[in-house]
């Protein structure tokens, strides 16, 4: 199945889920975060950590999308988590270490998080997705307490209502063409950080 196809599949799964027009409710599907201070020798690493809550008994796709404080995507990648399971992903060392052809590393950006089946391939892909309930996430926040120290905050990611046009035109399709251009760049890495 081609790019197009799929892109054309996802959006009309979309659809289905949140019904034509925009959600007016908490779907439960879309999360949002932002990170400050990343790529600081002087600051610890920010964490973006992920768990499939169980309720579906199946593996969940958790596909992340990072932009920078200019709208821009940076990197995009799927992330598959076991019913149960837990992800520990770096800001620093997954999220924006690889960004569209190797620009300046940004500080400060906005992560975007949607929970999703596998898709039939078995592979997870942040271009081909159907939102599912079950993936729950948390961020650290590196904070300037004084001009040489810094504090550390987690929150829960925060739920979000997704649109068809945010979903397919402003994540879907901004990262087939970040993946597209940027020949091995601008993807983030779903490798577990450990921590």
């Amino acid at each position: 199945m081609n790019k197009l196809a799929c892109t054309l599949l996802s959006l009309l799964a979309v659809a289905l889920v949140l019904g034509v027009g925009t959600a007016a409710a908490q779907d439960y599907v879309y999360d949002v975060g932002y990170f400050t201070n990343a790529n600081n020798s002087a600051t610890p690493a920010a964490h973006l950590r992920l768990t499939n809550d169980g309720a579906s008994a199946e593996n969940l796709c958790a596909s992340i999308y990072v932009f920078d404080t200019a709208e821009e995507m940076q990197e995009c990648c799927s992330c598959e988590v076991t019913p149960n399971g837990y992800l520990d992903l770096t800001v620093n060392g997954n999220l924006i270490a690889n960004i569209l052809d190797h620009g300046t590393k940004p500080t400060r950006g906005i992560i975007k998080e949607v929970s999703s089946r596998v898709p039939p391939s078995g592979t997870c892909s942040p271009t081909y997705a159907f939102p599912a309930i079950g993936i729950k996430g948390w961020l650290t926040h590196i904070q300037k307490a004084t001009a040489t120290t810094f504090s550390i905050t987690e929150t829960p990611l925060t739920d979000s209502t997704l649109s068809a046009t945010e979903y397919g035109v402003n994540l879907i399709e901004t990262c087939s063409f970040v993946e597209s251009l940027g020949t091995g760049t601008g993807v983030c890495s779903c490798a577990d950080a450990g921590d």
